[in-house]
Order: C-alpha cells, then structure tokens, then sequence
C-alpha cells in the first residue's frame, strides 16, 4: 500500500495544506516546519509524484558532497555528519570520492549538473575546477568545507581554526619539559590548511622561551621512511613531534620504536582518529570537531538554498565560518 501525504501529515501532526506547502516549497512555511514534514516523509517512505512535482518546484531535495578521499577516517567522520544533518532537514546526500584526481573531480560536477541537485558541499583538492567554476558562474550554491580554495574568496567556507589547538599542545609539551618540538606539516602543496598549521607552530614556538621548533618537510613518504625520519629526530636531540598530516602520525606511530623512546617522546597529530587510542601509549591529538563542522557546512549550505532559512551564527561578512581546535592530551601528556 502506497504512503499517501494525508499519511505524512498525520505522522507529522499537520494539515494536508500545511505538509503540501513545506514538501513543495510553497506559503509561508518556517524551517523547523519544513524538516519535522520531511523527516515524517522520509520516516514513512513518502514518495511524491515527481512529473507533479517538477511543475510545482524545481528543488531536488539532493544535495553533493565531495571528498578527496573516504578511506581517511577524517573524511568518513565528516560524511557521516554531513549526511546526518542533510537527513534531519528532509535532504538525501550524493557523494562522491575524487581520489585526489581532478579528472574525477570534474566527472562528479558534471553528475551534479545533470541531476539538479539543490548544491554541493566540497572539500577543496588539487587545482581548481573549470566545472567548479562554471557551476558558481551560474549561481549554483556551493559551500567550501575543511580547507579553502584560495583562487575562489567568494565561496562560503566552513573551516577550523588551527590557533588555539596548537597552543594548547605547545603548552602541555613545555610544561611537561620539551625543549626541541619538530613539527611534520603534511603535503603543503596540496592545501592552503598544512600551511596555515605550520604558520600555527612558527608563531607558537616563537612566543614561548626557552622552546626551539623544527619542521620537517620529508622523510614520511612511506612506513620505512617515516621509521628512519623518526630515528633521525630523536638522534638530534627532539623530544616531541607534532603532526599536521594524520597519515604521517599514522606512518609513525606504526613503526618499531628502538628501546623505550615510545614511552619517552609525546607525539601530537591532528584530527581525533580512533587510531591514536588504540596504541600505547596514546597519542594526543588536536581535534578540528569535524562533526560540528560537517554540520555547520550543512546548514550554511541550506540557508542558501532556502528563502528564510538564516545562515549558521558566528558567519563573518567573509562568509567564512571557523570552529576552534580543541586540544585532547592523552598518553604521556594526559
């Protein structure tokens, strides 16, 4: 038996009018309005007419999401908020996986275009897109989520604050007696955020006497260089590492540590993955609240898309939204 939309508005609580009104973007209808009759719809099954429907709106209810790569427990968490939210507001999330590769990129764009999606949440990778470009030439809503592309300013962005994460760490590592910190900034090439975290550390390591910092540009190309790096590190004197990459704390803390330095040398890496919790000792982290930041890119993605929906609080006149890094001491720093 087919769900009809008296159904929804009895699952909802409304009247037929008012569930018609906010399933097809009609009348005078408030947001929170608009997702309880979707989230009814989407609990029943609720499948409208879509020719009926087209003459009526020409919202899709769909919305993109590209990621560079989901097998990075980063992004997974990051999906799995942003489709979350997309739910809880009556949306169903495309998405797609460029695996770094602009030909991909350009390849999911296009897939977006022809199936009238309402917008798309991107996280910036690579060089800029021509599609990217022509999809904004035409108004089409896209919000930056993660990182900026910084050849598009005009784009909303969602990202964090490396600032007040780093400091934090800097301060444990001092207070714990750490004099010589190397800090491992990712591929810096790839995104405008490893330069910002490295920028983070310069300054942090200036404003505290007594502490020298030492970036290292290579060395974490695979687990065999990273183990070598490692014991290169600490042969010179560093008695901490910071990671800006993930992957390279990853790469690291994999490695057969020599003696007893893995109880000795706190590491530090961006992003809160499950990883770091399973080894011994625990590697602190700096969490960017990826959760918080899928979801506020989700909502500021939706005021666009929305007449009178209002854009999430805290947005400057820049359009850009930062959530501050929260540092997470674990293991030696607990």
């Amino acid at each position: 038996m087919s769900v009809t939309i008296s159904d929804v508005a009895k699952q909802a609580g409304m009247s037929v009018s008012t569930v018609s009104q906010a399933l097809n973007d009609k009348g005078r209808i408030s947001p929170p309005t608009k997702d309880r009759v979707r989230r009814a719809a989407m609990e029943l099954g609720y499948i409208p007419d879509s020719r009926a429907r087209s003459m009526r709106s020409s919202r899709s209810h769909a919305v993109g999401l590209l990621v560079p790569d989901i097998r990075n427990p980063y992004f997974s968490e990051l999906v799995y908020a942003v489709q979350d939210q997309l739910y809880s507001a009556g949306y169903a999330p495309l998405i797609g996986v460029s695996s770094c590769r602009a030909s991909r990129q350009e390849d999911y764009y296009r897939i977006l275009l022809s199936r009238h999606m309402d917008g798309v949440l991107v996280v910036p990778d690579g060089p800029t897109s021509p599609m990217l470009r022509t999809m904004l030439a035409r108004e089409f809503p896209v919000v930056f989520v993660d990182r900026p592309d910084r050849t598009l300013p005009g784009v909303p962005l969602v990202d964090s604050d490396p600032v007040p994460g780093m400091e934090a760490a800097l301060d444990a590592l001092v207070a714990r007696g750490s004099r010589r910190v190397a800090f491992v900034p990712g591929p810096e090439s790839r995104s405008y955020t490893f330069r910002e975290r490295e920028q983070a550390f310069l300054d942090g390591v200036d404003a505290r006497q007594g502490l020298t910092g030492l970036v290292v540009r290579q060395g974490f190309e695979d687990r065999p260089r990273a183990a070598a790096t490692m014991r290169h590190l600490l042969g010179q004197g560093v008695d901490a590492v910071i990671f800006g990459y993930s992957a390279d704390a990853i790469k690291a803390v994999a490695m057969e540590w020599e003696g007893d330095l893995r109880s000795r040398v706190p590491l530090v890496s961006f992003d809160d993955l499950e990883v770091f919790q399973l080894i011994s000792p625990q590697v602190s982290v700096i969490s960017q609240q990826v959760d918080r930041m899928g979801r506020q890119g989700v909502d500021m993605l939706l005021s666009m898309i929305e007449p009178g929906r209002q854009a999430p609080e805290g947005m400057g006149v820049d359009r850009r939204l930062r959530t501050q890094t929260l540092f997470v001491p674990r293991g030696l720093l607990a």
